[in-house]
């Protein structure tokens, strides 16, 4: 779990009751247990670790897990593969003991408390691991060396690793090489999670480091006071139930009053999207008197220090300040996703050795920044930054959704299940924008339509019609519980920005229609039939905007929904300042008057409706001094 392993600051919510310790009685069952099994397997002809609880000589060396063959041969199977005598000659070297700042020596029950401790749930991930079948706790190397799931990459809290390229200097059979000859080091080392993808991992030896997070954590809890379980409850119920991008064990930990081991750049962006929630039922930073300005610098600072070494906090931070309004989030989605490259969140890491836990995350992350950066680029007119040719993780399942539904009511039940489904549904809608801005906004595609002359449209049309349909089935397809009407009056409900998103993926898809009628098309009919489409689209989304309450505007919304109403101003400007004639235009000048007016209305509940409205009188004005210089060009002639 990202929140757990990236850092090893010490977040205490309250204090942490005392833990229960095992009955001796139990204990003492334990072991007689594990030694009832010991001797089952010598009986099965396995070989008793007995006399060797520690691995061979070799073993030790490569810090390789040792595993003995079947039979009486006598050797494990890594000097098995290395062609190696396997002896027990060397004596073992002494374990290092841990001191405190008196130099003293830390309690060995101490040491195990903060082992236990470091993942949010502890007993969750336990319990995963015990249902997992033995092979999947450990992975064996391209060298054959069976390795423990700890020693891999993304298991290890104390080291950071790159994804090595497929066409840098590093030659991933070189590294296989030098893992073959038995040399490793402590300080730089070389994983294939899979036979095509390698991590060169680094130690992380930065002592400064936990000082400097606890000292973080102290002051965001400082500046929060008394309300950080409200907050964390504002965060669950809000943007992270139709966006889970922080896994729910920490929710649990953190109701559960358990030590947290949690990354301040990731606990500030928390607070400060919670804060900033326009949710109804939970108070304004203003009214918790919290400097939401601090945590966002706060946020920001650990965020860009962390995208030396990123780790899957660093994504989680990043997504979340994303949703800040006032984020420049063109600059914020392009180190996002440098960042997501370095971790290898565009593979496929199915057949890696993570927990079930991890690996939903990362599927999760994956997808929220699959989303970001095709919403970036539509949003800013910019090229996308993951182009489908380089994006290998698969489609979410309902498994990758961790959901503890121990303690909730039937209608919280009911808003995580619409949450999870939300969260799909946009991810399955955001491909499809993906296509449209792939097939209809690069420059070579553009370039063709205008080659293509008087059929330039044609071509247009033909290349848009399996994207309509797509788009109707997505439509027809949509689960009941994400109707627009389908939640209760007076509850919150996040649906408005998914059907928001709709309608913006089809007026973009129509802009480049509308667009090339204006240019090349001299065809009447084709140009009734398209503009006509593209009427119809736009009085469903300004019949959409009419429809928001006030139950939809303070819920959760996504990033570039602010653009997306704005897009519906403009698509009716475009409409207005190719009409073709005055009966047309004054429709749309009606139309767009009264979609002001709507804007202006539901602005009270959410204030990122503003930008909105200014898009809209900038677009306004251009078309009257457009008008206005036309018709003194006009009079200049006469």
């Amino acid at each position: 779990m990202a929140a757990s392993a990236t850092s090893q600051s010490t977040l205490n919510p309250a204090t942490s009751a005392p833990k229960a310790s095992t009955p001796s009685s139990q204990r003492s069952d334990e072991t007689s247990s594990s030694k009832q099994k010991r001797t089952s397997l010598a009986k099965d002809g396995k070989i008793p670790r007995g006399k060797r609880e520690r691995p061979c000589d070799a073993c030790r060396k490569r810090k390789s897990k040792c595993v003995m063959n079947e039979g009486s041969s006598g050797t494990c199977a890594a000097c098995a593969i290395h062609n190696q005598k396997c002896t027990f000659v060397e004596d073992p070297q002494p374990r290092k003991r841990r001191l405190d700042h008196d130099g003293k020596e830390v309690d060995s029950s101490k040491r195990r408390s903060t082992l236990e401790s470091h993942t949010l749930n502890a007993a969750e991930v336990r319990a995963e691991i015990k249902a997992e079948p033995e092979a999947s706790r450990t992975w064996i190397d391209l060298n054959g060396v069976v390795r423990p799931r700890s020693e891999l990459l993304l298991g290890n809290p104390q080291h950071y690793g790159t994804h090595i390229g497929y066409t840098t200097e590093l030659e991933p059979i070189l590294f296989d090489i030098y893992k073959a000859s038995g040399k490793t080091t402590e300080e730089t080392g070389y994983q294939k999670p899979d036979p095509r993808n390698a991590f060169l991992v680094k130690k992380s030896e930065d002592d400064m480091q936990e000082d400097a997070e606890s000292e973080a954590l102290t002051l965001i809890e400082s500046l929060i006071g008394a309300h950080g379980a409200f907050m964390i409850q504002s965060f669950r119920d809000g943007s992270n139930r139709s966006f889970p991008v922080v896994e729910q064990p920490f929710f649990h930990a953190y109701s559960e009053r358990q030590s947290l081991h949690i990354e301040p750049g990731l606990l500030a962006a928390m607070y400060t999207v919670a804060a900033s929630s326009p949710i109804a039922s939970f108070p304004s930073a203003a009214q918790l008197d919290i400097d939401l300005g601090q945590l966002e610098e706060i946020a920001f600072r650990w965020f860009e220090n962390s995208l030396q070494k990123p780790t899957l906090a660093t994504i989680q931070t990043g997504i979340l300040l994303m949703q800040r309004p006032s984020v420049d989030t063109k600059t914020l989605n392009s180190q996002l996703v440098s960042a997501a490259y370095e971790l290898g969140l565009n593979l496929d890491c199915t057949p890696w050795a993570l927990t079930d836990i991890e690996r939903s995350l990362r599927k999760r992350l994956a997808w929220a920044l699959y989303m970001q950066d095709k919403w970036c680029a539509l949003v800013h007119g910019r090229p996308s930054l993951i182009p489908s040719t380089h994006w290998a993780v698969r489609d979410l399942a309902l498994h990758d959704f961790k959901v503890d539904y121990e303690g909730l009511h039937d209608v919280a039940k009911e808003e995580t299940n619409r949450g999870r489904e939300l969260f799909a549904q946009l991810v399955s809608l955001t491909e499809i924008l993906s296509t449209i801005l792939e097939t209809f906004y690069t420059l070579k595609s553009m370039q063709e339509v205008e080659d293509a002359g008087e059929e330039g449209t044609r071509m247009i049309l033909n290349r848009a019609k399996p994207i309509q349909i797509r788009l109707k089935e997505w439509f027809a397809r949509l689960p009941k519980g994400l109707k627009m009407d389908s939640h209760q009056t007076g509850k919150s409900s996040s649906v408005g920005h998914l059907h928001l998103a709709y309608f913006a993926t089809e007026i973009t898809l129509h802009r480049c229609i509308i667009r090339s009628l204006s240019e090349h098309n001299k065809d009447a009919y084709v140009s009734h039939v398209c503009r006509s489409a593209a009427k119809t689209r736009l009085i469903s989304a300004m019949d959409f905007t009419n429809r928001l309450r006030p139950d939809h505007l303070t819920s959760f919304w996504y990033f570039p929904s602010k653009t997306n109403f704005s897009l519906v101003g403009t698509f009716g400007s475009l409409l207005l300042a190719t009409a073709p004639g005055q009966e047309e235009a004054d429709f749309y000048r009606t139309r767009l008057a009264e979609f002001r007016w709507t804007l202006c209305v539901s602005s009270k509940n959410a204030k990122f409706l503003n930008f909105a409205v200014e898009s809209l009188d900038s677009c306004l004005r251009l078309l009257e001094q457009a008008n206005a210089c036309s018709i003194y060009y006009q009079q200049t002639l006469k």
